[in-house]
């Protein structure tokens, strides 16, 4: 397990040389949110900075449905049993085994590993929602209902996969040899795009995904990937 810290923001790495999963926990002003719980393995981490920083957990936020983000929830639940789970209300679906696709959304099918056992949810959230200090942004693409995460006063993008920077920063969809897994499981490429172009807008100066290093300063590296992934749809 590796952990690093920039700025508020810890981020907590499984396997990080061979296949990194990414668990985040941003430290705010009274208490912890810690964002994505992709193994059981992340909950001692956590448990150890609550004591490090002598603040409690507040909740924990999922960017999206993949089991790479939500494997860990129940044992989190059995540890943490008071701290409430969210995710987006569109992703809360496919925790429930429905894959049906809304009217506007692309006809694509849905990619990706799901827990074959409950994930316990709380609550669910939409597009602008604030949940503590954190901007709810939807970021459709990798599934229908991915969201990424905005801390304003640090300029902070939590991503999920969105992004990809194992392997080379990419927007999700366009295949990194070096790490190929977020281009296999994305539903729709052109939605990501979109997305990416979007969280883009927000001009961050970390950009932290789910997969790969945080990035200090990212805009011009994330106006290349687009661009790499505009390129791609248009062939």
């Amino acid at each position: 397990m590796k952990i690093k810290l920039y700025k508020n923001l810890y981020q907590v790495t499984f396997l990080p040389s061979i296949f990194p999963i990414n668990c985040f926990i941003l430290e705010q002003e009274e208490n912890l949110i810690c964002i994505d719980m992709g193994t059981r393995k992340f909950v001692h981490e956590i448990k150890k900075l609550t004591y490090q920083t002598g603040k409690p957990l507040s909740k924990l936020i999922l960017t999206h449905a993949h089991g790479d983000h939500v494997n860990g929830v129940p044992y989190f639940k059995e540890v943490f049993p008071d701290v409430p789970v969210g995710i987006s209300k569109r992703d809360s679906y496919l925790l429930k085994k429905d894959f049906r696709l809304k009217a506007d959304e692309p006809d694509k099918p849905i990619k990706g590993g799901f827990p074959r056992n409950n994930v316990p949810i709380d609550f669910t959230f939409e597009e602008g929602d604030r949940i503590d200090t954190l901007e709810v942004i939807s970021s459709p693409g990798h599934t229908p209902g991915s969201v990424s995460f905005y801390e304003q006063q640090h300029r902070i993008v939590i991503a999920g996969d969105a992004f990809q920077t194992k392997g080379g920063i990419a927007v999700s969809g366009v295949l990194k040899w070096l790490f190929p897994f977020p281009k296999a499981a994305t539903w729709d490429n052109k939605t990501a795009v979109n997305s990416a172009i979007k969280l883009l807008n927000r001009s961050p100066e970390l950009l932290a995904v789910g997969h790969g290093d945080v990035l200090v300063d990212p805009e011009e590296q994330m106006k290349e990937a687009i661009k790499i992934a505009e390129a791609r749809i248009g062939k």
